[in-house]
């Protein structure tokens, strides 16, 4: 009898626990903590994060794990916070959706409530994120209509591999680790779309990433005491692939390569579904010295599927909803936007008053292209008041596997990102804990840096030259 693609992960998984991973695949999952963290830091100064530790200390009280620049709190409320915080601002890795988020949260804190080492903790984010990205290559190609399901196919594939990550660090057995991903997918909240793309509210944050990893370490620990769950769950008639998808790809659980090979990063502070059309326009205006009282029109051709997440119809009314708005983004391009900031979606009224940005927004039109496929693909066509058609194609923006950032650049951006909470020193610290993060005996030590911000714990151990 063929093997579920549940079973076929445990054999995988089995595997990483004498096999040797490639120091190129541990590189990038050292890499994907330290982005993640980044973001994870950059958030905790947010009046939202601030909102959702209070209500956690009232629901789930405890002092066991670390949050980013917010001391301690309970496993699960740590999970959750970090989660939170590190999806704020939209700034975390594509990696197979956003497989970092979920892993890191959940492994960072049952790996602290364990006292695991360095060495465990990154043979996790190995086993949950490559997890993650089985999962979802294997019905991604063929998702229904966000219309039709209403489900963001975030949800599952993250709450999958971050149960294989704490499986990895409770050293499950081959028997119980099966059932943590089963229990896992049983749990796993439904990630409606509506919450992601639509009016979500200061909810959104939860559902990528803090969901995921509560339900992973809930899901795992229940499978150390005895716990099973549904097996079929992905392919019976009405499991998860019938549901999401119109078809999906066995050979997804069977693949040619790591998916920490080729890392999707962000570089911009906002949905990766605006990317390539918002860096279109950036070189358009880098190329023609383009003003925005130059433009009489924007056509923006992308993938159809991406519309009904990301092109809305009036002006943002919510940072939330500035981040998930085409138009808006692409308005602050053509008006000489860098990259993406925090502040470009946290600011979003006092961006609203400028008549540039307020007359560019009713300038831009979205369509679907048939030739378009892939998020990461768009076309700019814009209509000058000289009777000049500027057209740009992008169909690689940064961070994608064929235009990557470099490991400098994504070092570059935790620096930015952390040292405002943390302090440049404990930033710098923290840095140098990461890299050498094989070298660390009980993640404890790493863990407590991140807590308190701009506080520097002068007994805090040096580590191992970073490599």
């Amino acid at each position: 009898m063929m093997q579920t693609p549940l079973e076929t992960l445990v054999d995988f998984l089995m595997s990483l626990r004498n096999g040797e991973v490639p120091d190129s695949v541990a590189g990038q999952a050292r890499l994907c903590l330290l982005d993640t963290v980044g973001c994870m830091i950059a958030g905790a100064s947010t009046p939202e994060a601030t909102q959702l530790e209070k209500a956690e200390k009232s629901v789930n009280p405890g002092e066991i794990c670390s949050v980013a620049g917010r001391g301690r709190h309970s496993l699960l409320g740590a999970a959750r916070i970090n989660a939170y915080q590190g999806d704020i601002h939209e700034l975390n890795d594509l990696i197979a959706g956003h497989a970092s988020i979920g892993n890191v949260a959940a492994a960072l804190a049952l790996g602290q409530a364990r006292g695991v080492s360095g060495a465990t903790l990154q043979g996790a984010l190995v086993a949950g994120i490559e997890a993650t990205s089985r999962v979802y290559n294997a019905f991604y190609a063929h998702q229904k209509p966000l219309e039709e399901v209403g489900i963001v196919s975030v949800g599952m594939s993250s709450t999958i591999g971050a149960a294989a990550a704490c499986a990895h660090v409770l050293r499950l057995s081959r028997e119980a680790t099966g059932h943590a991903l089963a229990i896992a997918a049983g749990w796993a909240n439904w990630c409606p779309a509506e919450v992601i793309f639509g009016k979500g509210g200061t909810a959104k944050p939860m559902l990528f990433g803090a969901l995921p990893a509560c339900t992973a370490i809930s899901a795992a620990l229940s499978a150390e005491e005895g716990m099973n769950g549904p097996s079929n769950i992905l392919t019976s008639n009405k499991g998860f692939f019938a549901t999401i998808a119109t078809e999906w790809d066995r050979t997804a659980f069977y693949p040619d390569d790591w998916a920490l090979n080729a890392p999707r990063r962000k570089l911009h502070a906002c949905c990766g579904y605006i990317h390539s059309s918002y860096e279109a326009a950036q070189q358009l205006v880098a190329d023609g010295a383009l003003h925005p009282e130059d433009i009489v029109s924007v056509r923006i051709e992308v993938p159809g599927y991406i519309i009904p997440a990301v092109s809305k119809s009036g002006a943002p009314t919510a940072p939330n909803e500035a981040r998930f708005h085409l138009q808006f983004m692409l308005a602050q391009a053509f008006a000489g936007g860098g990259p993406v900031t925090p502040a470009m979606s946290d600011g979003f009224a006092a961006t609203l008053e400028r008549n540039e940005i307020r007359g560019l927004l009713h300038r831009i039109e979205v369509v679907g292209a048939a030739d378009l496929s892939h998020y990461h693909q768009s076309r700019v066509t814009v209509a000058t008041v000289r009777g000049e058609k500027l057209v740009q194609a992008n169909d690689a923006p940064r961070g994608t596997p064929r235009n990557p950032l470099s490991d400098t650049e994504v070092v570059a951006k935790y620096r930015r990102l952390a040292s405002p909470v943390l302090g440049p020193e404990q930033t710098a610290r923290l840095e140098a804990a990461f890299h050498a993060l094989d070298q660390i005996e009980d993640v404890n030590t790493l863990c407590v840096m991140i807590e308190e911000p701009k506080a520097l714990n002068a007994t805090v151990p040096s580590f191992a030259k970073a490599r």
